[in-house]
């Protein structure tokens, strides 16, 4: 089982952010819980929004609807299975989800896809594999010197 936590950076954070996720990735462990869970702490209040949740649930219905055959939604929780990729649980906190995949790794590829059509600003955290990265890394613009 793969777990990912998901976080959704604040626009004026991002590229601060960008570059430096290992650091990120580093801060969020150490606010970890026994639970295997964050904690609201103020690092993570004042780096990350809180997630739009109707936002995150209509659309992973929307747009994944054809990709699984059971999609069940309640308290929260999002429940995806598909018979040839495997299943995913998705857990929404208020500043992060919590991700467990079983079965392929074209579920994750199907959750990212969703969630960059909601925000760039996602970022993911693997700590089993110790892989973090932008699931659509945010672009900026230079300002040309005079």
């Amino acid at each position: 089982m793969r777990v990912y936590s998901i976080f959704h950076i604040k626009p004026k954070h991002q590229s601060f952010i960008y570059g430096r996720e290992r650091l990120l990735f580093e801060l969020i462990n150490g606010v970890k819980t026994n639970q295997n869970n964050f904690y609201p702490s103020q690092e993570l209040a004042y780096l990350c929004e809180t997630l739009p949740v109707e936002d995150i649930e209509t659309s992973i219905e929307k747009h994944l609807h054809t990709s699984f055959s059971a999609i069940n939604i309640k308290n929260h929780e999002i429940y995806l299975s598909n018979q040839f990729k495997g299943d995913l649980h998705i857990e929404i906190q208020p500043y992060y989800l919590n991700v467990y995949c079983i079965g392929s790794r074209m579920l994750e590829l199907d959750l990212f896809a969703t969630l960059s059509k909601i925000s760039s600003g996602f970022i993911g955290f693997n700590k089993g594999e110790m892989e973090c990265g932008w699931l659509k890394p945010p672009k900026f613009s230079v300002l040309a010197e005079s």
